[in-house]
């Protein structure tokens, strides 16, 4: 699992080059836009997202900067149709709920990458699923 904030389609970009190096049987992008960007910048997250991940989980930030969910999620799916319309794309509203959906439902073998609202925040809730995960023994998504 890959936790950053990339949350302009610059950082993105980066983000995903560094992702396409890495040697995964699939790649899961955990993506979000950030309200107070233009339309553009946000469908160009679902753009970029559809180009380098195999499957697309969309959440939201808490402060949604102005948008409502719906805007935003509209936004990223435009973005992720354009380029790849039948890449499998799963709404997710709730950052901590599409963490707690990854950890129930682990693809094996799959690299996670999370575009994060508070990267500590998210760390926090990571280390929390593991351990939960480790005294129930299960598996986790692999960490990077």
């Amino acid at each position: 699992m890959l936790a950053d904030f990339a949350h302009n389609p610059h950082g993105l970009k980066l983000l995903c080059d560094f992702v396409s190096k890495l040697d995964y049987p699939a790649k899961i992008g955990v993506i979000s836009g950030t309200g107070d960007r233009r339309d553009d910048d946000i469908r160009e997250l679902g753009e970029i997202s559809a180009q380098y991940f195999d499957e697309i989980i969309i959440r939201c930030d808490k402060n949604l900067r102005g948008r409502t969910a719906d805007e935003i999620i509209g936004l990223l799916k435009e973005g992720i149709t354009k380029v790849n319309p039948s890449i499998p794309v799963m709404t997710i509203p709730n950052e901590d709920q599409a963490l707690d959906y990854i950890y129930e439902h682990p693809r094996q073998g799959a690299l996670y990458t999370i575009m994060c609202d508070v990267v500590a925040r998210a760390l926090d809730k990571i280390r929390e699923l593991k351990e939960r995960e480790e005294k129930e023994g299960k598996m986790s998504p692999r960490p990077v």
